[in-house]
């Protein structure tokens, strides 16, 4: 084996004192002059591969399918990362003994490859090249980056015989540059790969993949299994979306996809299982879906301003009505909550907009129907009423209690309504979109959070406070990009991931059943069968 003194001192060689890597000799069998002499001495300094023994590298030998894994993971992780996949996975013949297995485990772990279908993976067989093929594009799949084509595709001779799980991987690294066909028009796809060949392919392939718009995280940090995406959002558009469009409404996180396009989208806010209420504060592109101010201001949100800066804030969002503004006898009518139904008995006063439904689907004591253009076109009493497009409609379901009501009984056809919004305690009044989350979990760089504040939020259910369970959370790092993460873990644990990730703040989301993670064409985690009320979405 190599020694990494050795690797260390032909960089100080190259670097310092511009040695021609096809100078070095680092290899006693591998000639400078040889095809793929750059490729394997490129590997080497990165610490990928080594040699067969003292001085030799064996270019002729056949490479395994672990030892091509093992290429791979030691390009995305570090020595100690590694160590955490040391246990027994998947597969009955890559025990924790053999020397494979944690390579093995991150690569099954991460979606870099299925095994042989049978519950086994073949670790000490020779690696075929269709199946190097897959592995460097599942690669690219669980990283989120891109191999660029650079030629146009070839017709191979002996196409038929490449198995259909490899075709497209085939065609993606022709195209590519990575793997190349033979001078007699064949592939080769079962042909066993020699060691310098695939040198040659992964060394190529490394040259040639770039990182696109995101990038995305599949590895095990402090023993937390992690399968994440960050990005920059000043390069998305963000939106709530709510199921099939409605506050209440249900929606499979699929359709949620398939409908609006996303790029990104993750299951948010908690939400009442048995009418689908959701539970939070929503804002999206500046529109105002649903008010509650049940645990405000301790409860957390997730919040993108009109610059398309994230952060995680505390506030209550406050309605005022005000009828006739500008004249002396204006009315003004406060505690305004949005789209949330009251009781029979309860004397709220709500805002219901289009994101309730076209109609408010019970009848209320006092009712103002209001126009985009904030004139009021009817005034109902015990009615339902239909909500305008652009515009709302302004209740009471029963008149309050105790105090005088001027608002109500004066309203008439024909006035004009100001509707003034106000996000008490936020940084910002310019808020593009918001929606309550929580707990929060981390602050300024570090840990966050007990039972006393993830009480203030809300949340005294053991199921999310204290047991590991599946859940989704958004973390804000230093330079402003977004990590949209999924895991199993407690808060705690969960808390000390995102820290480790580098996020400066970080909330929990809604999890269990309701976890959900797409990305970009795959779903890193679901979709499941539970129907959902709203998703995060970006694109």
């Amino acid at each position: 084996m190599i020694k990494k003194g050795m690797g260390f001192l032909l960089c100080f060689l190259l670097v310092f004192l511009s040695v021609p890597a096809q100078a070095a000799g680092f290899f006693s069998d591998v000639p400078p002059t040889a095809w793929y002499a750059t490729d394997v001495l490129s590997l080497v300094n990165r610490g990928v591969i080594q040699g067969t023994g003292p001085n030799k590298f064996s270019p002729d030998a056949t490479l395994s399918r672990g030892a091509f894994v093992t290429m791979l993971c030691k390009t995305m992780l570090t020595a100690q990362e590694i160590k955490q996949y040391d246990f027994q996975g998947e597969f009955s013949d890559v025990g924790p003994r053999h020397w494979s297995n944690p390579y093995v485990n991150w690569a099954a772990e991460s979606g870099v490859v299925n095994g042989r279908g049978d519950g086994t993976f073949g670790p000490d067989a020779p690696v075929s090249r269709q199946d190097m093929a897959v592995m460097v594009t599942n690669l690219l799949r669980a990283t989120g980056r891109n191999l660029p084509a650079v030629n146009t595709p070839a017709r191979f001779t002996d196409s038929g015989r490449i198995s259909p799980y490899a075709a497209q991987s085939v065609s993606q690294c022709q195209q590519a540059g990575v793997i190349n066909g033979f001078t007699d028009g064949s592939f080769g796809p079962l042909r066993t790969a020699s060691r310098a060949e695939a040198a040659a392919v992964y060394a190529r392939f490394l040259d040639r993949w770039v990182s696109g718009r995101y990038d995305i995280i599949n590895k095990r940090v402090n023993g937390v299994a992690v399968r994440a995406v960050e990005f920059d959002p000043h390069q998305f558009s963000a939106s709530v979306e709510l199921g099939n469009g409605t506050v209440t409404g249900r929606e499979s996180p699929a359709s949620f996809v398939n409908r609006t396009g996303a790029t990104f989208a993750v299951n948010a806010a908690f939400f009442l299982m048995d009418s689908y209420v959701p539970l939070g504060t929503m804002v999206s592109d500046g529109r105002v879906l649903i008010v509650d101010n049940t645990y405000a201001p301790d409860k957390s949100a997730f919040v993108i301003d009109g610059s398309g800066n994230c952060s995680i804030q505390s506030f209550a969002t406050r309605h005022t009505a005000i009828l006739r503004p500008g004249l002396e006898d204006q009315v003004v009518l406060e505690h305004i909550v949005v789209n949330q139904k009251p009781s029979e008995t309860d004397s709220t006063r709500v805002m219901f907009t289009r994101d309730w439904g076209t109609s408010l689907g019970f009848a209320a004591s006092d009712a103002v129907v209001v126009d985009a253009g904030g004139t009021v076109t009817q005034v109902l009493h015990g009615e339902d009423a239909a909500i305008p497009a652009g515009g709302y409609v302004l209740l009471q379901r029963i008149p309050p209690w105790t105090g005088d009501d001027p608002f109500f009984p004066t309203v008439q056809v024909g006035d004009t309504i100001q509707m003034q919004r106000y996000f008490e305690g936020a940084s910002t009044q310019d808020i593009a979109l918001s929606i309550g989350l929580g707990p929060r979990i981390v602050k300024n760089g570090a840990v966050y959070g007990n039972a006393d504040t993830y009480a203030a939020e809300g949340f005294r259910d053991p199921s999310i406070t204290v047991y590991s369970a599946r859940r989704s959370c958004i973390g804000i790092k230093n330079d402003g990009k977004v990590l949209l993460l999924t895991a199993n873990a407690n808060l705690t644990d969960l808390a000390k991931t995102m820290v480790a990730l580098g996020c400066r703040d970080a909330v929990n989301c809604d999890g269990g059943g309701s976890t959900n993670l797409y990305v970009d064409g795959q779903w890193l985690y679901g979709p499941q069968e539970r129907l959902l009320n709203q998703m995060l979405i970006f694109k």
